[in-house]
């Protein structure tokens, strides 16, 4: 598999187990910065009545399509070049917003626009899945966050950990009610908001 991810194939099971708690019938996911496609492809296989749609910056989109079209199950769709910045994405409506590893990585201004974005696209009781680090009233949950962060700002000043409560009252102002925040492995949290 071209651009193997570590990181990706430790959390991909965990992040599993909790999706299987809100996705079961059918649902389309469409997954933000699908990467090498490794969450695409082993939760699409695991649940195999969803359909599953991969998304990446059209910079890397041909690692994620051979991936996809090397390992992927028939549920997983044609991977689609998805840039946070473009005003239209690749799809309409969707059952579910998928985003791992994404909004401490792209600016600001960037991960407003995924939550926002996601909240238009959402049908009613769509659910919005964020999974990563955060901060909690500006605080790190652990060292290795606070210099996770600074390697983070080191590669883009603009990226960095995002603060819980910023999250929060971004998703609530574009109409998402708060379900859950699940710790996860390795100091991350599931973070499920729905659309109502």
């Amino acid at each position: 598999m071209e651009g193997f991810s570590q990181a990706a194939d430790n959390n991909k099971t965990p992040i599993l187990n909790t999706l299987r708690e809100w996705l079961s019938n059918g649902e389309l996911v469409l997954e933000i910065g699908s990467g090498s496609g490794q969450h695409a492809i082993h939760i699409a296989n695991a649940l195999s009545k969803i359909r599953w749609q991969p998304t990446e910056h059209p910079d890397v989109l041909p690692i994620l399509t051979k991936n996809i079209s090397s390992f992927g199950s028939t549920n997983i769709l044609t991977p689609q070049s998805l840039d946070l910045a473009a005003v239209e994405w690749p799809a309409e409506s969707v059952d579910c917003v998928y985003a791992a590893n994404v909004i401490h990585i792209v600016a600001e201004t960037l991960g407003r626009k995924l939550i926002e974005t996601a909240a238009e696209i959402l049908g009613a009781g769509g659910l919005l899945a964020l999974y990563g680090p955060f901060k909690y009233q500006g605080d790190f949950t652990t060292t290795s966050n606070a210099e996770f962060d600074d390697w983070l700002k080191d590669r883009n000043p603009k990226s960095g950990i995002r603060d819980f409560e910023w999250v929060m009252e971004l998703a609530k102002d574009s109409g998402l009610t708060f379900v859950e925040d699940r710790s996860m492995p390795a100091n991350n949290q599931f973070l499920a908001f729905r659309r109502l």
